[in-house]
């Protein structure tokens, strides 16, 4: 080749080159990066755990989600668990005597918090007072997730002072939109109920997380920006988007240009009062299924059931194989203990247990530590 081709070569190869990078840049820049709760650095909150699971212990897990009853006075069009809840009052709801008792035997196991999730919606169990101000004064840390409709100027201070975060769901950023997702005609007073939160956290100088999350979907993403027009004078922590983890269009709604134009607009909007604008895992997770050797995460989290059962992993509500025990007929540490937990654990992994796995950074992050690579030299740092 002569010298004059060389050169033309290398001239071309880099002009592909640049070309290649600024379409990669302009393609970035474009999709915007929003932020997730860091999972990851969750888990080295808890070392005493880390050390007990690498010299082959079985820490119990730090935190417990409980649904306190299958109740639910909302008709959400994306719950996937629907056909286990309704406003029933024979729906299954925890005996209160039996979670006091549960949650004491948690908190000397080693949990440190509690999940309040559903299931239905907690806050309308009979003693939902009753259970977090007890939770609270034995020294857990609490936190709900609620459709926010039962906060009322009665009970909102019982809210603020026992919850170390609260979450509500709300699936619209106008009444229409709301009443389609969410099944029932409650924007306005939802949003009446976040701004009492929100003056009354003020009021009693509390450091409660106040978080607001919305599943995005065609049929509310162009109510967003206005919504965020209405909370951004509130004192709140967040405003978390999430993606539909069951869309069939492997993202196209969710990265199209026009959202990730909208999502764009709301962080500018909330960026004045400092709320950060949010988001959930999604499909990236789910991209390497087989890095780790097995289920790390249940030594970290499980679920309680208003049914009693215990959960091994609290994506599998409804998976009877992963049920290992039910609260009216045992105790945590027998269930702990038992031969179907331990046998589980000897199967399951991330590849088999057939899971839209949540639990893939605290997976990937104790693979790593559990089973450090060749080249990892884990006695050298820097």
């Amino acid at each position: 080749m002569s010298e004059f081709i060389k050169i033309k070569s290398n001239q071309n190869e880099n002009l592909l080159k640049k070309e290649t990078a600024s379409n990669w840049k302009s393609e970035k820049e474009n999709h915007m990066e929003l932020k997730n709760f860091d999972f990851t650095k969750k888990i080295f909150f808890h070392p005493e755990k880390i050390t007990e699971y690498k010299e082959g212990k079985r820490p119990f897990p730090t935190t417990i989600e409980i649904d306190l009853t299958n109740r639910c006075n909302h008709r959400c069009s994306f719950c996937n668990y629907a056909e286990h809840i309704g406003v029933e009052a024979d729906k299954p709801s925890l005996d209160t005597e039996l979670i006091k008792k549960t949650l004491k035997e948690a908190k000397e196991l080693g949990t440190k918090g509690i999940s309040f999730t559903g299931g239905g919606e907690s806050t309308i169990h009979k003693d939902y007072l009753q259970i977090i101000e007890y939770a609270h004064e034995i020294g857990l840390d609490l936190g709900n997730i609620t459709n926010g409709s039962t906060i009322t100027i009665r009970n909102v201070d019982t809210f603020i002072k026992n919850l170390q975060w609260i979450r509500v769901s709300m699936a619209g950023g106008d009444r229409e939109s709301y009443k389609k997702v969410q099944g029932v005609d409650q924007f306005e007073l939802i949003v009446r109920n976040l701004e009492l939160l929100s003056k009354r956290k003020e009021e009693l100088k509390s450091d409660i997380n106040i978080g607001i999350r919305t599943l995005v979907t065609p049929d509310n993403v162009q109510t967003l920006e206005v919504f965020a027009e209405t909370i951004k004078s509130l004192n709140i922590n967040y405003f978390q988007l999430a993606p539909d983890e069951f869309t069939t269009d492997k993202g196209e709604f969710w990265n199209s240009e026009n959202t990730q134009q909208i999502f764009k607009n709301v962080k500018n909007i909330l960026a004045s009062n400092d709320i950060n604008l949010l988001t959930t895992t999604f499909m990236k997770a789910q991209e390497n299924l087989d890095y780790p050797q097995t289920c790390h995460a249940h030594f970290f989290m499980i679920a309680i059931l208003a049914e009693g059962d215990v959960i091994f992993c609290k994506n599998a509500r409804t998976k009877n194989s992963f049920h290992i025990g039910n609260i009216y007929k045992q105790t945590l540490k027998e269930i702990w203990a038992s031969e179907k937990t331990k046998d589980i654990e000897k199967w399951v992994k991330p590849n088999n247990c057939e899971l839209f796995c949540k639990h893939m950074a605290i997976n990937n992050t104790l693979e790593g530590i559990l089973n450090p690579g060749p080249d990892e030299s884990p006695s050298f740092v820097g």
